[in-house]
């Protein structure tokens, strides 16, 4: 008999995992997210010589989320409709703006902070409805896409 179906990390594993808190999440997800937030991190800091290598990690990054949500996720009822992004693309805009909260956590006001700790809040439950949406089957994803 096979064990449980593996499923999605939860909002607040990945809000953690993007806010680089270790072991929180363990498995792919989780580990790209919090990859991906490093990036961002990271991006702000990079010449811009240097983002060609970084989008293409960033790239990569959401493959692997796209081919693990492919894995978990339940065949889509035929009339399910399309949402506009992989899960990949969900879960990068979600790493960039937690990594931008991280920034303006150090560097701005706490008005600009608390805007930026807002849209990451909203991102974040967005993905929570995405996930619930395509474990019911009623949405589905598009194919991988090819960059960021």
């Amino acid at each position: 008999m096979a064990g449980p179906r593996p499923l999605l990390p939860s909002r607040d594993e990945l809000l953690a995992a993007c806010r680089g808190f270790p072991g929180v999440g363990d498995d792919p997800v989780s580990t790209a997210a919090a990859e991906l937030a490093v990036l961002h991190r990271r991006r702000e800091r990079i010449p811009y010589s240097a983002l060609a290598d970084s989008d293409t990690d960033r790239a990569a990054r959401m493959r692997e989320i796209d081919a693990w949500t492919r894995l978990v996720i339940p065949e889509p009822a035929r009339d399910a409709r399309l949402y506009p992004l992989t899960m990949g693309q969900v879960i990068d805009r979600l790493a960039e703006s937690a990594a931008l909260t991280h920034t303006v956590l150090a560097e701005g006001s706490d008005r600009v902070f608390w805007e930026a700790s807002e849209t990451v809040d909203d991102l974040a439950h967005a993905y929570s409805g995405l996930v619930a949406r395509l474990l019911a089957g009623t949405r589905r994803l598009p194919p991988t896409f090819s960059s960021p």
